[in-house]
């Protein structure tokens, strides 16, 4: 999303006319002699007599510290530190943050990654109020005062944090004003992978239907209300009765319950459903015996991919599908399908995708808005670890950094 950020593509708005008067922005001088009392006390701002703005030395932050024995979250040491606060250089902005949502993709990396990376910082996506920039010609984009979606990059920091520096280019989206910004964090990873899949599955010829596993998730969620304003069919793949429940609320027709009786009797009903609704494309965040199950279900030239590895190493496919019936085995990535086809193929698909994540997000039954359980830092590994061993189904939590 890098070129699109630049233009403000994701927003779906310019954040100021470029020909006119530029709003009130905070520069920062760049040179080697700014240190952190620099920053704080002598910030210059246009149009501002403030000369602090209240941003203080030090702030907190949540690192992994340990994995434990490497098998599960509950084995994790998850640690409060304070550091330093970031400073922006040219072309990056300091963002206060609000909320931060946790992820699956946050905690699997927790426990799995390589020893080096320990201490790890975490978190990947959230959203807060810019209330500094270190000038530059990208940062005008997003002066002081912008309400932002943000995506933290590499692994110096992580959205865990009370404060978090940002290229302003690459990785800060100015969210709509009408709408709550702590209801932006999770702007990115669930609506962006929904449009994608539904993109994908559009552009390899599956368009009147498609096969979701673990359906009753946030994003199996937004799946089934943008697949329903898409025209398309969703059959969800779930394990148990209350999710089952969950989605038909939600209006969805199409459900497997894969525990609710033999596995001959689900498969085949799982089969006769994708003959039933012609779908050809399935997204498996399952993996496991799953994978084959679904490969088996596929019609001849029929697409599984693999999103997700929930149950482990993908099990049980049979060769012949791959060979003689030309079933595929694909993976799909949220930043593969963003860059595909490179920046001119990428502008269009992002300001596309952009306002239709932008408007799913402007009412409380949008498309994409998620249902938060709200913690905080210093409960959020107990909590996880609570959901983890019960039902996450339905919930999803949320770090709260103001307060509320």
């Amino acid at each position: 999303p890098r070129l699109c950020a630049a233009l403000g593509i994701i927003s779906g708005r310019c954040t100021y006319d470029y020909y006119s008067k530029p709003a009130p922005i905070a520069r920062l001088t760049t040179t080697a002699a700014l240190n952190q009392t620099n920053f704080l006390t002598n910030t210059t701002m246009a149009e501002s007599t403030s000369t602090n703005n209240g941003i203080p030395n030090e702030m907190k932050r949540l690192v992994v510290t340990s994995p434990g024995n490497g098998t599960s979250v509950s084995d994790c040491t998850v640690t409060i530190e304070t550091v330093p606060t970031p400073i922006p250089a040219s072309g990056e902005v300091l963002v206060k943050v609000v909320a931060a949502p946790v992820n699956p993709s946050d905690y699997g990396s927790w426990f799995k990654s390589k020893p080096s990376s320990y201490p790890m910082v975490i978190g990947k996506e959230g959203c807060g109020v810019v209330v500094a920039t270190g000038g530059g010609l990208t940062t005008y984009r997003c002066p002081v005062g912008t309400k932002v979606g943000f995506i933290c990059n590499g692994s110096e920091q992580g959205s865990y944090s009370e404060y978090v520096k940002l290229n302003a280019f690459t990785g800060v989206f100015p969210m709509a004003e009408d709408v709550p910004i702590e209801d932006c964090a999770s702007f990115m990873v669930n609506p962006y992978t929904a449009v994608g899949i539904i993109d994908t599955a559009q552009q390899e010829g599956s368009t009147k239907a498609i096969v979701h596993t673990a359906a009753a998730s946030q994003l199996g969620q937004m799946l089934n209300k943008l697949a329903h304003m898409k025209g398309m069919e969703i059959i969800n793949v779930v394990r148990r009765q209350e999710q089952e429940e969950l989605l038909e609320k939600l209006g969805a027709k199409h459900i497997i319950v894969t525990t609710s009786g033999e596995e001959d009797t689900w498969k085949a009903e799982l089969k006769a459903k994708v003959k039933e609704l012609g779908a050809t494309s399935a997204f498996d965040a399952v993996s496991g015996d799953m994978t084959g199950h679904l490969m088996d279900a596929m019609p001849n030239k029929g697409i599984v991919h693999l999103y997700g590895g929930l149950a482990g190493r993908a099990n049980g496919i049979n060769p012949s599908d791959l060979i003689y019936r030309k079933k595929e085995l694909k993976s799909f990535y949220l930043t593969s399908w963003i860059q595909g086809g490179g920046p001119l193929k990428m502008v269009p698909r992002m300001l596309s995708a952009g306002k239709v994540v932008n408007s799913g997000l402007k009412s409380p039954d949008g498309w994409c808005c998620s249902q938060f359980q709200d913690t905080t830092m210093e409960k959020v590994h107990e909590e996880i670890v609570e959901l983890l061993g019960s039902s996450i189904t339905g919930k999803k939590l949320r770090i709260r950094f103001d307060g509320d």
